[in-house]
């Protein structure tokens, strides 16, 4: 930070014949400050607000000039006009991956804006060209649990939230889409039936891959539904998500209960009819509190169950199938 407050005390704003100039664009930015230096001392949002106001510069322009530092430190040589829509890309590894099939020294400006707003598409219709499978499959089995995708201005994002017993199991999915995230998850206060429980709270960045699970999770009202199409989905890891995020076990009768309570007695037939044809299982639908459905495995079944799923439960989270946690 002492490097930064050098910088801007040896080229002040007399340069733009005002002392007090605030700086709104990046060529006079790149005039008064060294953007590396810039890259390098701003680590968290607070840091860069702290910062534009500290040496006088526009928070977008700064943010520009931070990004504009990025990529010419990952492609020596880039044009600095390329460096925008570049910066736009916002995983690392997607980025990449976009660089591994477009030439972007060799594209116009234009036409690499073109090739990002292409790839952007293609991420929506298979976000599989990027995520990993368990990143997929932890969105397909926590959607169908608790998770939530929601919908911003353009794209999506996904949150989850467990309270404390389940802290360890939110850090382990955190670490899985830690690159989709700006910051660490975060303590959170909401209202359950009345009661007002404390949750840890894990939200990504809105990026183009949510946007395919938006329009496959939730109608045109915004609610959660279920159907065979996203079943069909289901691996045996997604399904060990969905049992970690929705799934009791019942010690002293040795079955497993999937709380699906959200879900309407038509959804309930569609994942009983699945669970037959897909797994050979027959579970029960069970009615609770003149309002809430759910699915019941009888012993057998449940053992079934546990078969597929145990080589992909989390550590943490083998109460759930009525194990001691690893």
């Amino acid at each position: 930070m002492e490097q930064i407050n050098e910088q801007i005390s040896q080229k002040s704003g007399r340069e733009y014949g005002v002392e007090d100039t605030i700086i709104k664009d990046l060529p006079n930015a790149r005039k008064v400050l060294d953007f590396e230096t810039l890259k390098n001392n701003t680590k968290k949002k607070g840091s860069l607000i702290k910062l534009s106001h500290q040496l006088n510069i526009e928070e977008d322009t700064l943010i520009r000039a931070i990004n504009e530092a990025k990529i010419s430190a990952l492609f020596p040589g880039i044009l600095k006009s390329k460096a925008d829509p570049l910066s736009r890309i916002k995983v690392q590894r997607e980025l990449e991956l976009f660089v591994k099939y477009n030439n972007i020294h060799k594209l116009e400006v234009r036409h690499l804006r073109e090739a990002i707003l292409k790839w952007n598409k293609n991420l929506e219709e298979n976000p599989r060209i990027l995520l990993t499978e368990l990143q997929h499959d932890l969105i397909i089995g926590s959607t169908l649990g608790d998770a939530y995708v929601r919908q911003r201005e353009k794209n999506c994002n996904l949150r989850i939230g467990h309270t404390k017993a389940q802290e360890e199991y939110l850090l382990w999915e955190y670490n899985i889409f830690k690159e989709f995230t700006k910051s660490k998850p975060i303590w959170n206060l909401r209202k359950l039936n009345s009661h007002i429980i404390e949750t840890l709270e894990l939200a990504t960045f809105t990026h183009p891959v949510f946007n395919y699970y938006r329009k496959l999770f939730y109608d045109r009202f915004g609610k959660k539904k279920v159907t065979r199409q996203i079943l069909d989905l289901l691996s045996p890891q997604s399904l060990a998500i969905w049992i970690c995020d929705d799934g009791s076990y019942d010690n002293r009768q040795g079955y497993i209960v999937l709380c699906t309570n959200s879900y309407s007695l038509g959804e309930h037939q569609i994942i009983k009819e699945y669970f037959q044809e897909v797994w050979q299982l027959n579970p029960t639908i069970g009615f609770r509190d003149k309002k809430y459905y759910y699915l019941r495995f009888k012993q057998g079944d449940s053992k079934k169950l546990i078969r597929i799923i145990r080589p992909f439960m989390p550590n943490m989270m083998k109460y759930k199938i009525g194990e001691k946690n690893g």
